[in-house]
């Protein structure tokens, strides 16, 4: 059972969520938070501990991007997605940058709402065809909206010093930005799923990044692949 949490302050939302992925058999809600500081209260409690966190972006006290924000450096394993009808280039720069594994419409079928669920809780990403081209583009310079910290927005255009890909990293690569998971990109090169683990987690290493959201955020500004 995947145990999730919404934090919106649109109580018709969360109550339509919570409605919706009861009627799945593997997803549960846990709890719906009105804003970001109560869901942090519950996140850190952690009675129960969710595994997946759906966010709104504007919110009362605390917003969704702030709250992504201290998560990221709390909880790296919590899976986030933003709750969202349209999101702002800088606003999705500053939510991949806290670790924001993907973006869903408030009005997506439930069918679509709780596959996106399973697929971030398996530790994929999901990014729209519009999303990924946004991120290819680079963060904003517009004065008007926040863009990535420094540290994360430096230098995204080539390797690492003295660091080269394989053809076969290339192609592992490659299926993530696609935002298959490990078993996915397993059967489509005909590698065990080990063997993909271990392509995965060498290419965060040469990359530099943190984890395999930042590594498909690199490839794609960085046009490798």
């Amino acid at each position: 059972m995947i145990l999730v949490g919404i934090a919106d302050d649109d109580a018709l939302v969360r109550s339509t969520l919570t409605e919706l992925l009861g009627t799945t058999e593997d997803i549960h809600v846990a709890w719906a938070a009105h804003d970001g500081q109560d869901a942090l209260e519950l996140i850190r409690a952690g009675d129960p501990e969710i595994e997946v966190l759906l966010l709104d972006v504007q919110m009362p006290r605390m917003d969704g991007i702030a709250l992504a924000e201290a998560l990221h450096e709390e909880k790296p394993d919590l899976a986030m997605l933003v709750l969202t009808t349209f999101v702002a280039d800088a606003v999705l720069h500053r939510a991949l940058a806290a670790g924001v594994r993907g973006f869903i419409a408030k009005e997506d079928p439930i069918a679509s709402l709780a596959a996106t669920i399973r697929h971030v809780a398996a530790g994929n990403m999901v990014l729209s065809a519009a999303s990924s081209a946004i991120v290819a583009q680079g963060p904003t310079t517009d004065d008007a909206a926040p863009v990535l910290p420094p540290a994360q927005a430096a230098d995204a255009d080539a390797l690492p010093p003295g660091v080269t890909l394989s053809p076969r990293e290339l192609e592992v690569l490659s299926l993530m930005v696609e935002a298959l998971s490990n078993k996915q990109i397993a059967r489509r090169l005909n590698l065990s799923e080990a063997t993909v683990k271990t392509h995965v987690s060498t290419l965060i290493a040469k990359l530099g990044v943190q984890d395999r959201v930042g590594a498909v955020v690199h490839a794609l500004r960085s046009g490798l692949v």
